[in-house]
């Protein structure tokens, strides 16, 4: 009987594995497909291709537009992170502050940009803001990128709310250190896994981001992914797929530093 389960459960495992295995194949082969066409020394995206060059990685680092699509994108997104950080912990720890019934409630209407369709925010954030004369600047892009960024903050700084013990800011003020003080020294350390990624998520967040540039940018700012959009609606260049792997590339990075952050948070709370 015994052997019976054994035997069962080596197999369900085996199942599981392999299905696991299966669906990441199926979301990550097209992604791969990339990687050999951005070595192509042909023209076409096609596969076979007809030999390999660095031609197309040649092209993307000295070419004017894209590199200065690059640079408008960085910008955007360094200070979209910064300030989505800074009002997102703010307001974690001001949402973690409220009774729970409450708190409920307040992030419920913090994460409304999260889930209202983007082609929506985009149109609402262009009326607004042509009618404050901020339409087609690189500012209406911030603006609108910190609007959708510090709610992916305001979660992740909670996560990590979840784990600290209000008490050691009592404990923190008996001894005489000032709230901002024992801020600093007693939350922040405890806390900073949250914030980290928080603003990984909030770079990704406007790096990527492309609906909102569409309706807030102007030809004279245009962004990474919106240049890679236009290549592929009407060039259809190697060049594309080159941008594609970075971003690619840098997605898969965050993702996994979110990954051994998340898990620090969690060791944390388990010897809470």
């Amino acid at each position: 009987m015994n052997a019976n389960r054994a035997a069962s459960g080596r197999g369900w495992t085996i199942f599981v594995r392999v299905s696991a295995a299966l669906v990441f194949a199926f979301m990550l082969l097209p992604l791969l497909v990339l990687i050999p066409v951005s070595l192509t020394s042909g023209t076409l995206l096609v596969l076979p291709t007809p030999g390999y060059s660095l031609r197309w990685y040649q092209d993307v680092f000295h070419n004017p537009i894209w590199l200065n699509a690059l640079r408008n994108s960085l910008i955007i997104a360094s200070i979209t992170t910064v300030v989505a950080v800074a009002l997102g912990t703010a307001a974690a720890i001001g949402i973690w502050r409220l009774a729970p019934k409450v708190r409920g409630i307040a992030l419920a209407v913090i994460s409304v940009p999260i889930v209202t369709p983007a082609v929506i925010a985009a149109v609402a954030m262009f009326i607004f803001h042509a009618s404050v004369g901020l339409g087609g600047s690189m500012t209406s892009i911030v603006l609108g990128h910190i609007t959708i960024s510090a709610p992916f903050v305001v979660i992740a700084v909670l996560s990590s709310l979840d784990v600290f013990d209000n008490r050691l800011m009592l404990a923190a003020a008996s001894l005489g250190a000032a709230p901002p003080k024992a801020f600093w020294h007693v939350m922040l350390p405890i806390i900073t896994p949250g914030i980290v990624s928080g603003a990984i998520f909030a770079f990704l967040t406007s790096f990527d981001e492309i609906v909102l540039v569409l309706f807030l940018g102007s030809p004279s700012v245009r962004t990474l992914p919106q240049e890679l959009f236009s290549g592929i609606r009407e060039q259809m260049s190697p060049s594309v797929t080159v941008i594609a792997n970075m971003l690619i590339v840098v997605a898969t990075a965050a993702i996994i530093a979110v990954e051994l952050l998340r898990r620090r948070i969690v060791v944390a709370g388990e010897k809470k």
